[in-house]
This record gives C-alpha cells, structure tokens and sequence, in this order.
C-alpha cells in the first residue's frame, strides 16, 4: 500500500476568478477515463493517496486541493466559503478538460468537497459521467428528526476548529496528537503521520510547522455548512450519482453516517456504507472504498 503520494506525471496550476490558485497534479493512465478527487475540510488530497494510488492503472487521475488547502497558495478568508468553492469546481473542471482532452470525467469528492459537487450539480448543471459523495455532511432541514444531531455536530467542529492548535515542532508532533485520538483508531499504520505532513507547511520565518489551512478558514466552512440546507433539493440531481458513508451502526458514528442512510431512504438515490469505517474512509479502508467506485462505474460503462 502505498503510503506516500507518487511523483506526479504533470503538476498545473489554475487561477480562479477572483486570483486564488489551484494547484492541481496528475497521475496514472492518460488514455483512461478522467477521476477527479478532492478531499474534506482542513485535510489535503494527498493524505488519501493510499485510496486513490489504487485507481492509477486504469485512470487518469487528477487530485487537487481546495482553495486554501494543501499545495495551493493562501488567498483571503473573505473568498474561503462554499459558494466560492462551487465557483472554483465550475472553473476546475473546465480547466482540466482543456488540459486532459474531452472524455468521460468522473468526480469522488468527500465531505465538503462532496457538499460542494451536490450544490455545484444542482444549482450550476451536471458536469459529470459519474459522481460520488463520500460521506458528505449534509444537514437534514429544521423539522427533520436528524437536523438537530447533524446540526450541532458541524457547529461544535467549527467551534473546535477555531481553537485548535495551528503551530508544531514538527509533523511528527502532530501525528502523535492524530495517532493517540480514539476517533483515529481506524486509520491505516503510517497514515497519520500522512496526514500530519500534508496538512501542515514549514515557516520560514519562526522555524516551526503551522497548518495550511488556518483554523478560521476551516471554521468558517463548518459553520456555513451548518445552514446550507441543501438536502430538500436532492431530487434534482439528474445524472449517475452514489454516495458512500461511513458505518451507521458504529458505536461512534458521526452524524454524516446516519445522516447519509436517512437521506439514502427518504430520496432514493444509490448508497451503501463501508463496514467499521469512520467519516476518513479513505485511509481506512481504502481497498473497499476503490472496489465500491469501480463497481459502480463498471455499472455505468465508465470502467471495465
């Protein structure tokens, strides 16, 4: 399993319309389908290479960072919100298709990511072959019985968020803090420290190691995902959709699993749910989750 990113086989950057740049890098087989994968708040794509390394042989892979994470450039709050995110997925995917060529071009975003490609594909248009929400933190209308649990989730993360610690020594620092945390225990051997070197950068000017996004940005996206109500317009989603969640029955489901199986009843769209996983599928159960893609996609003519 491959547990750093691999030298990519192209790196280009894109400049949204407001100057924010996105730095996105592709890897595996150029005459394959286009993947398109992104990640959750405050992580960066890199950390999920021991799911999408997986996907190599057969596709075109091109991952990337939201604005303001990972390998890109910082840019100002006032621009980091998820109506701008959908903006920048609209400018991305026309990036990459003059970039890649016009073919078939599937997009596995996970948690605000994925939040981001359901409002983009609803209130923009359907840019996708296929699309995949993994474990998206999607929170039900006030009324609906999970609103209350969903909603005090996203807004005790972004109270957390605002006051975590921004600053370490040195990623390793960081990933005894993620390896020592209960709700990691899950996580794949050597992914925490992954994780810890993807999402922090080294500061030239005070010798120590502070976090790529800053904790105001991430919780200022927790916070207005909190109010997004997005899950009454579901129903428009009108291409090949699937989204996969963390276990419902675990003793610590988060509120996105239970969410997810709730909304997977009452709108009817494809869903399933990984066994003993939490809402970092990815490095997880990274296998699984490559197998659910491929399946589906096979299913919708995109893979063999």
């Amino acid at each position: 399993m491959n547990l750093s990113p691999p030298a990519s086989r192209e790196i280009f950057d894109l400049t949204m319309s407001d100057g924010a740049v996105i730095r996105l890098r592709r890897h595996g087989n150029s005459t394959g389908p286009c993947l398109m994968i992104s990640h959750g708040n405050g992580f960066a794509v890199d950390a999920y290479c021991p799911f999408w390394t997986l996907l190599l042989d057969q596709f075109d892979v091109v991952v990337f960072d939201l604005r303001n994470h990972g390998e890109n450039p910082r840019h100002t709050l006032a621009g980091h919100d998820i109506p701008r995110f959908v903006q920048d997925f609209e400018e991305l995917r026309d990036g990459v298709e003059f970039r890649v060529g016009s073919k078939p071009t599937v997009g596995i975003f996970h948690s605000i990511s994925a939040v981001t490609a359901i409002r983009h594909a609803i209130e923009v248009g359907w840019r996708w072959a296929a699309l995949f929400a993994i474990d998206p933190p999607l929170v039900p209308s006030p009324g609906h019985p999970l609103h209350e649990l969903a909603y005090r989730f996203e807004t005790s993360v972004a109270k957390w968020a605002k006051t975590r610690k921004d600053r370490f020594a040195d990623p390793s620092v960081l990933g005894d803090v993620l390896r020592k945390a209960n709700s990691r225990r899950r996580w794949i051997s050597g992914t925490h420290e992954l994780m810890a070197k993807s999402i922090l950068r080294y500061d030239n000017n005070r010798w120590d190691w502070e976090l790529r996004c800053p904790r105001e940005y991430e919780s200022q996206i927790y916070a207005s995902n909190a109010v997004l109500d997005l899950c009454p317009r579901l129903s428009e989603l009108r291409g090949p959709i699937k989204f996969i969640g963390a276990d419902p029955n675990a003793e610590d489901a988060w509120a996105p699993a239970q969410v997810n199986r709730a909304l997977h009843q009452e709108y009817g769209h494809p869903y399933t749910y990984i066994p003993d996983t939490s809402h970092m599928i990815h490095i997880e159960r990274p296998a699984e989750l490559a197998k659910e893609i491929m399946d589906f996609l096979a299913r919708c003519n995109i893979a063999d």
